[in-house]
């Protein structure tokens, strides 16, 4: 044997500080330097790519700016399409027995109030006037309480600062000044005349107390009608949508499951919207763009679902208590009619509320298919008139006569004055879907000009 050539045994005589300069590094200590800078480049190239996506997304949704007010709509269960106001919330009524809206024996069709409604104190909401406040009775000197009535327009107008806007304007007046301003609302989507000026002798006849009765109306008294009333051969005096609310009392088998099919899409979107919002992430551009394809699929099943049952029920047979009276004049002739209703109903509404010794004033809402009511550029113009072109004709006919009426009613004597001017000068985007619906922005300009107006009155009456 040639011990000579084995290797050193641990513990020989060997040369320790040479053998120790052979030995292999410890795997674990080299893991621990290789892991860290695999992992932080691993999160570089992920926070890169999160960035490519943010703003490839932003840049697909640079001609959406008024997503945000998009989907607090969705989430409200509103439709922004051009089906108009009311048509998302009709036919829901057959899925899982949830009820959004009843028919009513005064306000044709009115919210059905939530058991915390019903089992609360006396309100406007247990009386199905959504999000109406309190019932008040009595009068206060120090509380000044101001009814709000009209269609979707007012009602947003009411629950999207325009209220609190112009509380806040009226309080700075001498004759409100120190005092307790309280805002009622007495409006809801698709409402039109008559129901406002019933909807008054309602909550009057139930002993409802208001210190300023403040109307604001107009789209509707002359879109709905000529648009679909008329065509379903349906009475243009009667509540919008009134056949399709009527007929879902009583429909066939068939009928009854696509409703709920439109019930559960509805839902979908709904709860999808109310997801997005809840969440931290409603404020990355990607989750907005995933959403707002994902709402728009929605909405394109919604719609055919839709049309496939207005075809159902224009072949089924209506009878009075759907249509009322036939229309049989022209359109030019249709038009005077529903000016002329709502002329009336605004000087029944004076009376009726001077009756009790209440302030009303009337205001003739704006909207951008009003000509030269607002410069609107091509991204405006992808929310707020795209879509719309069904029912601009109605609107700009309409409203040219009711301008010329309103003017008849200053000399009649109510406080009436026209809006459709107060965005003549904004540039920035203010509608937030084709049918004249406005964010905050809008409705705080409308409640300053509604407060101007009124303090001009009130001055002028000194």
């Amino acid at each position: 044997m040639r011990a000579g050539k084995t290797a050193p045994q641990q513990g020989s005589g060997g040369d320790a500080g040479s053998s120790s300069a052979f030995a292999l590094p410890d795997v674990a200590e080299v893991e621990k330097v290789t892991v860290m800078p695999r992992l932080l480049s691993r999160i570089l190239w992920v926070a890169i790519a999160i960035g490519i996506v943010e703003l490839g997304s932003c840049g697909l949704l640079a001609r959406a700016p008024a997503l945000g007010a998009r989907m607090q709509l969705a989430a409200a269960g509103v439709d922004p399409g051009a089906r108009g106001q009311a048509q998302a919330r009709i036919d829901d009524r057959a899925h899982e027995g949830v009820t959004r809206e009843s028919i009513h024996p005064y306000l044709g069709f009115a919210v059905t109030p939530s058991n915390v409604a019903l089992a609360g104190p006396p309100s406007l909401d247990a009386l199905g006037f959504p999000n109406g406040g309190p019932l008040v009775r009595d009068a206060s000197p120090d509380t000044v309480v101001i009814g709000i009535f009209g269609g979707s327009v007012a009602a947003y107008f009411a629950s999207w600062g325009g209220a609190q806007a112009i509380l806040d304007d009226l309080q700075q007046l001498p004759r409100f000044r120190g005092k307790t301003l309280v805002a009622l609302t007495a409006a809801h989507l698709g409402w039109k005349q008559p129901q406002l000026l019933i909807a008054l002798a309602y909550l009057q006849a139930l002993g409802v107390h208001f210190d300023v009765a403040i109307l604001l109306d107009g789209f509707n008294e002359v879109v709905a009608a000529p648009r679909e009333l008329v065509p379903a051969g349906v009475s243009p005096f009667y509540p919008s949508h009134w056949h399709q609310h009527v007929a879902n009392l009583d429909v066939a088998t068939g009928m009854r499951e696509r409703i709920g099919i439109v019930g559960l899409l509805k839902q979908r979107r709904e709860q999808w919207a109310q997801r997005v919002l809840g969440s931290p992430l409603r404020h990355s551009r990607f989750v907005q763009l995933v959403w707002s394809l994902y709402d728009r699929a929605l909405e394109v099943q919604l719609e055919a679902q839709r049309v496939a049952l207005d075809t159902e029920r224009a072949t089924k047979g209506k009878d009075f208590a759907a249509t009322g009276p036939p229309w049989r004049g022209d359109e030019d002739a249709l038009v005077r009619e529903l000016a002329s209703l709502w002329f009336e109903s605004s000087l029944e509404m004076r009376a009726l509320a001077e009756a009790r010794g209440t302030l009303f004033f009337h205001f003739l809402q704006p909207n951008q298919h009003v000509p030269g009511s607002k410069p609107i550029d091509a991204d405006e113009a992808a929310v707020a008139i795209r879509g719309g072109e069904a029912f601009a004709p109605y609107a700009e006919r309409g409203y040219r006569l009711l301008r010329e009426r309103g003017a008849e009613l200053r000399v009649r004597g109510v406080r009436y004055h026209d809006l459709t001017q107060i965005y003549a000068n904004v540039q920035e985007p203010i509608y937030v879907d084709n049918i004249g619906h406005v964010g905050a922005r809008g409705n705080g300009l409308m409640a300053a000009a509604m407060a101007k107006a009124i303090a001009a009155d009130l001055s002028a009456e000194r």
